[in-house]
């Protein structure tokens, strides 16, 4: 059974953020990260959440940790991210 990640972040602008996140879906499956879902938050129009299954668990790990993915995010306007892993029992 796979791991998952719940990504939650806010964002400059989310159709924008999101254009950018689906072209991205490559990297993160290289990653071994398996996109879910996506949502936004109805209340907090530019706060996301993003569900991925992940495959490859120290890859995913060193994708989510990368200074690349860092200098991505704060050029790009995102914050106050939280990345948490969900174990299955």
């Amino acid at each position: 059974m796979p791991t998952h990640v719940l990504w939650q972040a806010d964002v400059a602008d989310f159709d924008a953020w999101l254009t950018v996140f689906r072209k991205d879906s490559a990297n993160r499956k290289a990653a071994g990260i398996v996109d879910l879902n996506v949502w936004s938050d109805p209340d907090h129009e530019n706060h996301t959440i993003a569900l991925f299954a992940i495959v490859e668990k120290d890859k995913a790990r060193a994708f989510f940790d990368s200074e690349e993915l860092a200098m991505h995010m704060e050029r790009d306007g995102i914050t106050n991210v939280t990345v948490k892993l969900l174990k299955p029992e």
